[in-house]
């Protein structure tokens, strides 16, 4: 669920910086435009690590058992 949204917060605050890059260009910037899509997508990005880092530590939870079941398929 927390990658799901992490991704989702990433695109928001990406399309809002082009938003911002796209009215920059015509003279009309907001920097609360720049200021808000710059902290989603590091939201969206601390969010994402942190969803990589618990799966990361997830998957060594039976890593014993795997270990035993890989060296019985050896022999």
């Amino acid at each position: 669920m927390t990658h799901r949204l992490s991704l989702a917060l990433i695109l928001i605050g990406v399309i809002s910086l082009l938003v911002y890059v796209i009215s920059a260009s015509n003279q009309q910037g907001d920097y609360k435009l720049l200021l808000i899509g710059a902290c989603i997508s590091l939201l969206g990005v601390l969010l994402r690590r942190r969803a990589i880092r618990s799966r990361a530590s997830q998957s060594q939870r039976f890593r014993l058992l795997r270990r035993n079941q890989a060296d019985e398929m050896d022999e």
